[in-house]
């Protein structure tokens, strides 16, 4: 099972009619079972195939917003109990994914499996793509976030999606984002986490 739990950077700073549909927005195609709590954290349970999709999604639907961003704990484990109210749900899942968030300090993701070389690996991937999303504008959040969420789209469809009057500005901004490169990590790292979660050791 696969749980994430997050909370809003810089919330306070904004009403939360400004972000609050922004991260429905951003979990709800990949999640059936989450809990929006505490005005500014979610908790969400996620597949092994939309984990990282949903991930890069929340930031760049928060990134909407200058000055906003999102901080996630993955968590990968056996659920003890799982509830449809995911409050009442437990397990090492939801304890790694607690503690991956309360532990997160300079960075704003962090994954936490039962495998240590699986953790190094997607954690020195995670450090590195912040890297590149610390540097989305708001235009650029918007692209990715309608480049992910229609992924079978062309760059012309995409422009008339999100509202850009030429299909030569979408594939500008694609480009700025290093969209390419997030979606071989998500790719990769989605690859890897079948792996283990399908063949556990």
């Amino acid at each position: 099972m696969i749980v994430l739990t997050g909370d809003i950077i810089h919330s306070s700073d904004f009403e939360a009619e400004q972000w609050l549909p922004l991260l429905e927005g951003g979990i709800h195609p990949y999640s059936t079972n989450y809990d929006i709590f505490r005005g500014d954290s979610f908790q969400a349970l996620v597949s092994a195939d939309n984990c990282f999709h949903a991930v890069f999604n929340l930031k760049a639907s928060l990134r909407q917003i200058e000055g906003l961003d999102i901080r996630i704990g993955i968590g990968v484990g056996l659920v003890d109990r799982l509830d449809e109210d995911i409050k009442k749900s437990s397990g090492q899942a939801f304890v790694f994914s607690g503690r991956a968030l309360d532990d997160l300090e300079k960075e704003s993701l962090e994954f936490r499996s039962p495998w240590e070389d699986l953790n190094e690996e997607i954690n020195l991937m995670m450090s590195l793509c912040t890297r590149i999303t610390d540097q989305w504008t708001p235009n650029l959040a918007e692209t990715v976030k309608a480049a992910l969420e229609n992924p079978e789209a062309s760059q012309m469809e995409l422009s008339n999606i999100i509202g850009r009057k030429h299909q030569s500005q979408v594939s500008k901004e694609l480009s700025r984002a290093h969209y390419a490169k997030i979606m071989d990590v998500i790719s990769y790292c989605t690859k890897k986490l079948k792996k283990y979660v399908d063949e556990p050791a």
